[in-house]
């Protein structure tokens, strides 16, 4: 039996070092972020800004990161062609969340997630001369929000689904049939590019 076992490792380790690995990582990007607590901004659905002073600022910053590190990892997936690009940071840090749109200028970066599994979308804008950057967290995850996604993805049966062919939702489609998130945080700061680009 465990001559067995040994034997089917043996094999599994030879078919994995022989044979051509389906997906290829690379670091495209990598920024060195931080963000001013002063400026930070929270906005609630059916309420608008909240006053600085009713914000929690230490655990804003321990929850979302105040300080960070920010890197964009390409995939080259080898069997179908296909180029991905993922976010990992403090908040998305174990495979990364997809990225909806990764623009990279002479002046500018802009990144944007599509939706995470747990209703959660970031974007970042970079400014590259500067390194000022505003951040937008959103929070999709209210029931609300989940009643209209099941509501439109019924109506819109017939005229294709909200979500891409990876099923996946991206914040030009939440803004089109103007679904609002539960919460918003803004925030302004630095970043400054280490690796990639």
């Amino acid at each position: 039996m465990i001559e067995r076992i040994m034997k089917k490792l043996f094999l599994m380790t030879i078919f994995f070092l022989c044979f051509e690995v389906e997906s290829k990582t690379s670091n495209a990007l990598k920024l060195s972020c931080e963000y001013n607590q002063n400026l930070i901004k929270k906005e609630q659905k059916g309420i608008g800004f909240l006053e600085y002073e009713k914000l929690d600022i230490f655990q804003i910053c321990k929850f979302f990161g105040c300080k960070d590190t920010v890197e964009i990892h390409k995939h080259d997936n080898v069997s179908n062609n296909e180029i991905e690009y993922r976010l990992k940071n403090s908040w998305f840090n174990h495979q990364g969340i997809l990225l909806d749109e990764f623009l990279v200028t002479e002046k500018s970066i802009t990144i944007i997630t599509f939706v995470s599994q747990a209703y959660f979308l970031e974007s970042y804008i970079v400014d590259r001369a500067s390194g000022r950057t505003k951040r937008t967290f959103y929070r999709f995850n209210d029931p609300d929000f989940f009643y209209n996604i099941k509501k439109l993805e019924k109506e819109q049966q017939s005229n294709g689904s909200l979500f891409n062919e990876k099923g996946k939702l991206s914040l030009k489609t939440l803004n089109s049939f103007s679904l609002k998130p539960n919460e918003v945080f803004y925030f302004e700061g630095k970043c400054q590019e280490g690796t990639g680009v």
